[in-house]
């Protein structure tokens, strides 16, 4: 029997996700090329590795996490082709997608359905058919029993279930300080797209993302399972976030895809987005790696500090589990108009322990009869100070409750530190310390952050005299 140049090229579309996604993006797009770069090869070899996998029964090992920057073909990619070419090699698969905004979430199912419609796709591959009596916007089906729907961050999933669940962007770029949106879409993932996968050993979650926050979905993923996701991390420059580490060696002029996003654009990008919104959308980490709003460089380390009188700061934590902020200590001395810090110390403890553990580290730092512990009145600080008054002769105080939001609180003091007046006690809690304020606002915590804040609205109104220190600057 002879075969066609059609049926060859029905096998080759068929065998390569890569050779599909070039012909499906020109049909797409009117006969439009794709601009090919090696980041689209690569993530294509890595989804169909995943198809074929699926179809053949085999157990899953890892669900796949991509950060990628937005313009690099990622949602048309993975929501668009990756979602019709299951189909090709199996209609029966149910295919459930997601995004921060129905209306982008429907605008990508439609244009998979395009594909699926077109007369490129009917002639390669007749049998794929979408059935004429289940076809909407946001869900359509195969009359195999496959299915694609189509839902949004803290939309409806009920009484559907998937084998592929794919998640791109699950939180508005422009509302990435947004709290209560990061926590949305951490909890649609947790408490609603978990349980969907029809098979939980088989089937697989999709996550293509760009950072925002360090508690992000992808944030959340890595802290609370590392080992259950093969993350992928493609920023837009060449940087040490890139994973998997040997595919530095791909980047061109330290450009993951110059032919979109050139030195020139991505210069344009930086001043656009600001340091914030260019490091989390193209260089795939939450916070500028020199700091945002506060800069490590403006730190000094020192290694000795002035004699004085040293006080104290503690910012309560609710509870001890690691997923929510420490409780912070924080002992400095201020004077000569410079704050000196002499340590600062996070735990994650119940109340009696931390009750113990304030006693040992204002002994451990100098504690006088001059001293002062200010204790901020949230969570358990008003328990916190009311134990300690009856158990202890410490100076404990109530600090005045702080009536701005924590962002303009730390962009109060900004420009204390900017201007060189708080020195480090060189020591271990340095550089834990010192990366929490630079990734601050967008860091997983901030207790360390509050009890800066809180020591420097305290003292810098106070003019003191003390010696001078030897210092270095914080490279």
């Amino acid at each position: 029997m002879k075969i066609t140049l059609a049926q060859l090229m029905s096998e080759k579309y068929r065998r390569s996700f890569y050779d599909f996604s070039l012909k499906a993006f020109e049909v797409l797009h009117n006969g439009q090329q794709m601009k090919e770069n090696w980041h689209i090869k690569f993530l294509c070899d890595v989804l169909q590795q995943e198809a074929q996998r699926i179809v053949s029964g085999n157990p899953r090992q890892k669900h796949l996490l991509i950060n990628v920057p937005p313009r690099t073909l990622k949602s048309e990619l993975v929501n668009v082709f990756f979602s019709v070419y299951l189909w090709v090699l199996d209609d029966s698969l149910k295919v459930i997608s997601s995004s921060y905004s129905a209306d982008l979430s429907v605008d990508l199912s439609s244009k998979a359905r395009r594909v699926i419609e077109s007369d490129w796709f009917i002639e390669h591959f007749p049998n794929v058919k979408i059935s004429p009596d289940d076809n909407t916007k946001s869900k359509y089906t195969t009359p195999n029993d496959g299915l694609r729907y189509t839902t949004s961050t803290n939309g409806t999933v009920t009484g559907f279930g998937g084998d592929v669940i794919i998640i791109d962007d699950p939180q508005n770029p422009k509302l990435a300080n947004s709290e209560k949106e990061r926590i949305n879409a951490n909890n649609f993932f947790n408490q609603t797209l978990r349980s969907r996968l029809n098979n939980p050993d088989h089937g697989v979650f999709i996550v293509i993302m760009q950072r925002l926050h360090e508690q992000d979905l992808t944030g959340m993923l890595l802290e609370l399972e590392p080992n259950e996701w093969q993350h992928i991390c493609l920023p837009a420059e060449l940087s040490p976030n890139i994973k998997p580490d040997n595919l530095r060696h791909f980047y061109t002029d330290g450009l993951l895809f110059p032919q979109r996003l050139n030195k020139k654009v991505l210069s344009g990008l930086k001043l656009g987005l600001g340091a914030y919104g260019y490091s989390g959308q193209y260089e795939q980490t939450p916070s500028p790696s020199d700091g945002g709003i506060i800069k490590k460089s403006w730190f000094n380390i020192v290694k000795e500090i002035p004699a004085g009188t040293v006080n104290f700061f503690i910012d309560t934590a609710y509870t001890a589990k690691s997923q929510n902020d420490a409780s912070a200590l924080l002992a400095c001395i201020y004077t000569n108009n410079n704050l000196y810090i002499k340590e600062v110390l996070e735990v994650r403890m119940e109340f009696p322990e931390l009750i113990n553990e304030v006693k040992r580290f204002v002994s451990a730092n100098g504690y006088t009869r001059q001293s002062r512990v200010f204790v901020e009145p949230k969570a358990s600080g008003k328990s916190l100070v009311q134990q300690l008054r009856r158990s202890t002769g410490l100076n404990i105080i109530e600090d005045t409750p702080p009536t701005e939001d924590k962002l303009s609180r730390a962009t109060s003091v900004s420009a204390v530190i900017e201007s060189g007046r708080v020195y480090l006690l060189d020591g271990r809690y340095c550089d834990n310390f010192i990366n929490q304020v630079g990734a601050f606002p967008n860091a997983a915590h901030d207790d360390m952050v509050d009890t800066l804040v809180m020591a420097l609205n305290k003292f810098t109104s106070r003019p003191n005299k003390a010696p001078k220190a030897t210092l270095t600057r914080r490279r």
